[in-house]
Parts: C-alpha cells; structure tokens; sequence
C-alpha cells in the first residue's frame, strides 16, 4: 500500500458508462480534493480498474476468525462515509454515507489451505478481483437504497493450519495509504480487546467533513494562492520529463512488481549516508531515484512524482479516507555531483513540498505545464511509506503485504522498512513498456545503485560502479514489509569510530588465562508482555549506535592487541540482524523455558567474535501478549561492567516506547559515549607527575614474599550467601571493609588461602564516578596485602584508605606509561580475586521493565564459561540498595577444586559471611 498514496477498494461487476449523480441526499458533503479527481479519472475511463488498490495481512499464529472478522465490521462502521452514494449538488459531485444496520461488513471466509501453493492460490483470487472495475453508475443510481457498491472489502483466507490472510480490496475514492493504516490499527485494536474481553475505547476516527471543511476553507485562502505561486516560481523553466523507456503508453489495469529487500550491510550502508548529511533514509531514496532517472534519460536534472499526505490541517490525520496528493520535485542530478550533493538537494525539496502540500498537484502542473495532457504530475512515481505495517493482534504480528498502489504509467518506487529494520524497495512498473526481466533487471540495478551511492557518498555519481546482485549485491525478495521508521531521537555515540586505547581491563584480559573471545557476560530482563520485534530491533541497534563500546573490535597480530570501535554502518551490533533472536515460549512448561534460555545463551556466547566487533547480542523470550517475556542481553567482557548493564536496561524501555510510537521522544537520555577520550585521557594522566608520585607505593606492595604458585583449577565450588551492611562513615565502601576483614580472619590459619605472611587480594572495584556515561569495561582492579586475622575492621579500613587515589594508579602505570611498564603485578601470585558490582535495577519510569527473577537467573546456572581459577578462591559482592541508606549483599563464591572439597568450600563461605555481618553490625 502507498504510504502516502491511498488504498484499494474492488467493487465487482462489469464496466459501466458513468451515470449522473442523484439529486442532493440531506447528509451529503463535498467530496475530498482526491476523491474529485479520482472520480474524474474513473469517469473518464469507466472500464479502467487500476484505481482498485489492495493489501493483505498476513497473521502467522492462532487467530479468532469470528472474533477478526467482527472486529473488521465494528472498524467500517465507526468509519460509514467508506461507503457512499455520489449525490448531485449545486457545487458538484457530493457523499451521503450509506449505513446498513442489519448487514455487518464482516469479510467473507475462505479457505486455500488445500491448494498445492495456498498463498499464491489466495493471491490469485485476490488479484483477479482487483481486475474488476467498480460500478459508479450504482453509486449514483442503485437498485436500492442499501444496494450501493461498498467500496471497501475484504476477505478472511486460511492457507493453513494458524495461518490467515487478511485481503482488503479499497478503491481510491474510499480511502488512502494513510487511512488505512488508521483503519488496520483501529482493527487489531478491537479485535486484541474482544480477545482479552477488555473495552477497546473510543473510536479515534474523525469524520470526512473535517478533511472536507478543512480543503474547503485552504482553497479559498491567500495560503493557497501563496502556495500556487511558489510552486511555480519553484518549477520555472522545468522541462517535462522525457520518458525512461523512450516511449510512453496508458496504464495498465494491474502493474507489474519486483521487491528487493536491501540486506543488513546495504540499509546500514543507506542509514550512516542520510545521518552524516543530516536527512532521512526516505531522502536518500529520492536522491538515488533522480540518479537514477537521470542516467536513464540523459537529462541534467530528474522530475520525480512523489506523494504526500496533504493533512497539516488540526484533526486531519484522524480520518480514514482519501486525501492523498502527488507533487513535484526537482532535482539537478549529473555524473560529477556526489551522493552527499543529491543528499542536500532532495532533503531542500522535500522541505518545500512539505511546507507547501496542500495545494493539488494537478493544480500545479495546469499551472507549470499548460499543454500537459496527462491527470498528475508528470515523472516516475516515488513513495515514502511511514506506515507502521508490523500489527499487533492480540499477540500475533500481522505483518501488512502491499499487492496494488495504484495506476503506474511508467516507473513506481516505493520505499519502506520491513519489521527487522532492512529497507524495501518495491518497483511498479507499465507491462506495455516492461517485461518482467526487464522490471528484475531495473529493480536490481536500483538497489545497487543506491548502496554504491551510500557507501562512497563523496564520490562523483558518475564514477560509482553499481554492484549487480550475485556480486555481493543486494539480492531480490519478497519479503513482507516494514514498520514505520522513527527517527533515532537522541544524540548517539555513533560519531566515535576508530582506534581506541587500550584500556586497562583489555590488559586484564591479554593476561588472563583461557581464551579472550570467550569473555562475557549475561544479564536476563523482564519486559512486557506483547513486545514487537521491529522496535526492539531498532531499540537495541540504536544502543549500539550510542555506545561504541558496542562496537568494539578486538585485533591480535604476533602477541600485540589493538583495539578499534567500528562505524554504526559497519558494526554486527547494528547491521546484522540475527543480533536479535526471538524465541516464542507461550505455553512451555517452566523446565522447558529454562532449557531454551541456556541454550539461546550458550549460543549468543559462541556467536560473539570480538574479532569482527561482535560484541553485542539479544535473545527475546516472547511468552505471548498475557505473560511477561525475558530478554536476555549478552557481551563481550570488554564491553560492559555493571555500570554499563543498567545504563542499558534504563535507556532500553524509552527507546522502544519511541520506535514502537508508544511513548515520546526520549530526550532525557542525553548524549552517549565518550569512550576514545576516556581511553585517551587515561594514557596521559597515567603520565602524570601526580601518578608518578604513586610508583613508590606500588614498588612496595609488589616486592612482597616470593610469588606462590596456586595450582590451576577448572570449574570451581559455587555457594551464594547474603548479608547486610548499615551505611558507613566517609571513605572505604563498608561492604569492601566487612567482607576483606573477615576474609582476613578467616585465612589465619589456612595456609591455603594466604602467602604465609599476608592474604593478597585483586580488588576489582566500579568504574569512578568521573568516568563518561557510556557502556564499556571502566572498572578498575588494584592488589592489596591484607594483615592475617585483623583484630575488627579497622586495620582493613585504615589499609584501604591508604591506597592512593583509590587503587586507580597501579593499571595505569603498569600498562599505559611506557616507563613503568615493568612495574610487576600488584600482588604476588593472583591471590583471592574479590569484586564489588551494583545490582541491577529496574528503572524508575519504565513499567514492566527490570531484572528477571532470581528464580529465573538459574538458567544461567548451567554455562561455566568463566577461565581457570588461579588463586584460591574469586567472590563477587553484588550490592543492592538497603533500607536506611544501607545495603542487601549477595556474595557469589567460587572455591579452587585443586585446594578445598564442595562441603569445605560452603562451610568457609558461611563462615567468611558470619563473620562480615557480625563485623558490619552497629556497635552494641
């Protein structure tokens, strides 16, 4: 369907000479500026059927066949003026809605299901319905008073087991592109409410007369005379456009159509092109249209015909008929001009066709070009389609097919994004100009075109050779279509792309034992129910886009690491669509779902190859329109710490809310990333002469007793326990202070655990606060060198508020200052690894939204992909918000097998956990 063009409405039955209008009916209003000139095109034609538009839905799960189709009637009845009868008034051709309270316009069913190709044998009736020209001499004289042809209809087909098409048929006079898609959403809404016995609300349609009042008062106003002139002040001295064939002939009743779906490289491709330049994807494919034409025909400049919606006015965009317009623009487009010039061009001519629309387009061309005998504006056809065309009902997406748009006296494009966010091009062309090779041909030499263009928009458009599918081109589908695509509404990161410093953590990890592409790390959300894949999509690909660390690559050539952050255009994160998984878990048993999320995590974990800059993967877990779903989000290591987890989880919900236009524009997100100059900055203070300063210090604490060799141990003995922790006085984190001290105690005597002097531990403690608000592993990690069996807390607290500049030094010297880079490891061996992290939360203003259920964290339970144990045992504090300022502890132990049993390792936790709450209590 025309996203700015109008929709299909068949009416049966043979050809008829046009019949005058019955005399005035007390209802009847005006026509729409569309509606006249259809009328007037139908008329002139009356056997023409190429006027009748048509679409489908195509519902893949269980659906309610009673249910839809009652839900499609209540729809047409909240909208009568859909049906009319053309009535006869003093100023021309008028409306009177006919209602026909005992015959609801519920669709007729029928069922293909038994055919050797179901769809095509659906498709085929459809089609051939459309051949059909509508009656008008019924329309002005039926029968009967009810008898009158209803020029919106529809068919329920299935073609199979939980698999339906929805078929509406609609006749330009009816309504446009934009009003049926008000139509279809005010149908899946009342069908998802009868579904789940709930009221749907209002009707949120306006009447025709607010189109009609408001066309009315424009074409008596100074406004439209303003408009006229600019329009012809703008076209003046445009030629008409030569044909792209060398040749003309009328429109055919049915168009031919070829569909490429832009793979997920290309649309990235076209996307970064219109960002840099400031416009939107739409512009880009207007652009590359008039390259396009021009080389065609040789002209220095392209004359398209492009639609639009023609409803600025106050409440237009609220009624579902027809207002469609088709206007000019011109775009100067030569071999020696760039992508980035026809860029600039067509976003300028569509912000004048925007601010002038309403003035008709047939107006305009009378005006411009007096000997024009044709009924629109003259050049190939573009449209821009907006429309949302994923629905929702009631759980099951029904995806929106576009069949028919329209008559096509040439060439049509039209445009638009399909639900995983790839664009669509479908290309109508004249069969009397084209084969059907020769449309494929044309359809994949456009696309091509527009990804050449996209990927060198600095080079001269003559110059950019066209990659022909097969190639590593964009290759022809009929994939169904796309959602509406909402602009990306805040400031993004995506302006960072290239090397990066180093960071201390991917030191940490060129030092570690076991495999670097095997890092990561999981966190599993819940989110609401009824989610839809398309902006989700789009949610998740624009977090990559703010945060670079989301496209970060990992190089390793002869023993040497180097990092870079990738382009938006070419990181996985954002251009590949199986970054996103969606599993449907409705009706799974509890067991079962938790099988299928350690198996979606397990493989999220292979997929990721920080070589290539996959980082970054999502596994939605849709459990149905009633129930909850689980998003499992998974990472690179050196991509995210704990900071970074809930900076996602807060920003995610305000993006989807956005692209899935149910919420606003999130502009309290604020600007993303910062990354490379963090990673910059951090070289030079490590560089410093105040950090410098700190070398003494660190020289001490590494010339400790001799390193002691603990033995490597695979796996591990996990126990969780929990504790509390009051808040504390200024300085050292109190949870720090009260689990260290009582580690310390509980190594005295266990040799095991302690270098026969003192018990070493690597702290990795949350990234300062100082660090930018971005994604990225910003943690820092320091040795300490804790005195065996403290007596309290104190000597730990005074030890750890000893550290200079909290630890943060010793990383930077080691590895960021060339100088100090032979300073040794912080501590002698790896000793107890301990690290603090903030829990997960949900977010404050997004229902629905936050961590999943412990319960549910234990499908996780079962991956074990963290490296070897080097030390005696790693603990990892998750400190979550207590009552008075305090906290709520969760210690996640991991003890070597080399070192303890299963029974002593949970007996040295609880031990270690008494101790720390005992320690941590208020004195007294």
């Amino acid at each position: 369907m025309s996203a700015t063009s109008s929709p299909t409405p068949a009416a049966p039955a043979a050809p008829s000479a046009t019949a005058a209008p019955a005399a005035v009916a007390p209802d009847a209003v005006p026509l729409t500026a569309a509606q006249t000139e259809f009328l007037a095109a139908q008329s002139a034609a009356p056997g023409y059927a190429g006027h009748n538009v048509g679409q489908y839905v195509e519902l893949a799960g269980p659906v309610d066949t009673e249910a839809l189709r009652d839900a499609v009637a209540a729809a047409l009845d909240e909208a009568p003026w859909l049906r009319f009868r053309l009535t006869r008034g003093d100023d021309g051709p008028r409306q009177s809605p006919v209602r026909s309270p005992g015959r609801p316009r519920r669709p007729a069913l029928l069922d293909t299901s038994g055919a050797a190709d179901p769809v095509a044998a659906a498709l085929g009736l459809v089609r051939g319905q459309l051949a059909c020209p509508p009656r008008l001499d019924l329309l002005t004289d039926p029968p009967a008073p009810g008898d009158v042809p209803d020029l919106a209809g529809s068919v329920l087909v299935t073609v199979g087991p939980g698999h339906h098409l929805l078929v509406q048929f609609f006749h330009q006079l009816a309504v446009d592109g934009h009003g049926l898609a008000l139509l279809n959403h005010r149908i899946a809404e009342l069908y998802t409410a009868a579904v789940r016995g709930r009221p749907a609300g209002p009707s949120p349609f306006a009447p025709v007369t607010a189109l009609v009042e408001a066309e009315s008062a424009y074409a008596a106003s100074a406004e439209r005379r303003s408009d006229l002139a600019a329009w012809t002040r703008r076209l003046a001295g445009a030629a008409l456009p030569a044909p792209l064939r060398g040749r003309s002939a009328p429109p055919a009743d049915t168009a031919l159509r070829r569909t490429v779906l832009l793979d997920a490289a290309d649309t990235a491709a076209v996307e970064a092109a219109a960002r840099s330049a400031g416009v939107t994807w739409g512009e880009a494919v207007l652009a590359a249209t008039a390259a396009h034409t021009t080389a065609r025909t040789g002209a220095a400049e392209a004359l398209l015909a492009v639609y639009a919606a023609a409803r600025t006015a106050p409440g237009t965009l609220r009624v579902p008929a027809a207002a469609v317009n088709i206007l000019p623009v011109r775009i100067a487009a030569g071999p020696a001009d760039t992508f980035r010039d026809l860029l600039a061009r067509a976003a300028a001519e569509t912000a004048f066709l925007r601010r002038h629309q309403r003035v008709r387009g047939t107006e305009v061309a009378r005006a411009v070009w007096p000997a024009h005998a044709g009924t629109r504006v003259p050049g190939p056809l573009v449209n821009l389609r907006p429309f949302e065309t994923e629905l929702d009902f009631a759980g099951v997406p029904g995806r929106v097919v576009s069949l028919a748009s329209g008559p096509v006296d040439d060439l049509a494009v039209s445009a638009s994004r399909s639900p995983e966010g790839l664009l669509r091009l479908d290309l109508d062309a004249n069969p009397a100009l084209y084969e059907p090779a020769e449309l494929e041909s044309e359809a994949a030499g456009f696309a091509a075109l527009l990804a050449g263009l996209a990927r060198r928009p600095r080079t001269p458009v003559g110059r950019v050779a066209a990659v022909r599918p097969g190639a590593d081109g964009p290759a022809p589908s009929d994939a169904a279509p796309s959602d509406a695509a909402r602009p990306v509404p805040v400031p993004a990161g995506d302006h960072e792309a290239g090397p990066l410093t180093l960071l201390p953590a991917a030191h940490r990890l060129r030092e570690a034992p076991g495999p670097a592409e095997g890092a990561h790390e999981h966190v599993l959300l819940e989110v609401p129910a009824g989610l839809r894949t398309a902006p989700l999509r789009r949610a998740l690909t624009t977090l990559a886009r703010r945060h670079p660390a989301l496209r970060l690559a990992l190089h390793r050539a002869h023993g040497v690491w180097s990092q870079e952050v990738l382009a938006a255009a070419e990181a996985p994160a954002v251009t590949d669509a199986t970054a996103l998984r969606r599993y449907p878990v409705a009706g799974l048993a509890p067991g079962a779902r938790d099988l299928l999320v350690t198996a979606a995590a397990r493989a999220a974990g292979d997929a990721l190859d920080p070589a290539t800059a996959s980082v970054f993967r999502a596994a939605w877990f849709d459990a149905g329109p009633a129930q909850p779903g689980r998003l499992l989000l998974t990472a690179h290591t050196l991509s995210v710490d704990d900071v970074s987890w809930q900076l996602l989880l807060t920003e995610l919900p305000s993006l989807y809310g956005w692209f899935a236009g149910s919420g606003a524009a999130p502009d309290a997100l604020g600007r993303a990333g910062g990354l490379t100059a963090w990673a910059s900055g951090l070289a030079t203070l490590a560089q410093s002469p105040a950090r410098v300063r700190e070398l003494p210090y660190w020289t001490e604490l590494a010339d400790g007793p001799a390193a002691r060799a603990w033995p490597a141990a695979e796996g591990g003995h996990r126990t969780v326990t929990r504790f509390e922790v009051p808040a504390g006085p200024p300085g050292p984190h109190p949870v720090d202070v009260a689990l260290l001290a009582a580690l310390a105690r509980t190594a005295a005597g266990r040799p095991r655990l302690h270098d026969g002097a003192r018990l070493p531990v690597e702290l990795e403690l949350p990234r300062p606060g100082t660090a930018p608000r971005t994604a990225g592993r910003l943690s820092t990690v320091h040795g300490v060198r804790l005195p065996l069996d403290p007596d309290g807390t104190e000597p730990v607290r005074r030890l750890l508020a000893a550290v200079p500049d909290a630890g943060r030094g010793q990383e930077q010297l080691r590895h960021l200052n060339p100088q100090t880079s032979a300073l040794p490891a912080g501590t002698p061996g790896r000793g107890v690894a301990y690290r603090r992290r903030a829990a997960l939360h949900a977010p404050d203003s997004a229902p629905g939204w936050g961590p999943a259920p412990d319960g549910a964290w234990a499908a996780l339970g079962a991956l074990r992909g963290d490296p070897p144990l080097t030390g005696p045992v790693e603990l990892t504090a998750t400190v979550a918000a207590g009552p008075a300022g305090g906290h709520r502890v969760s210690v996640h132990w991991r003890w070597s097998s080399a070192l303890f049993d299963a029974s002593e390792a949970a007996g040295l936790a609880e031990a270690a956990t008494a101790l720390a709450a005992r320690f941590a209590a208020p004195a007294g």
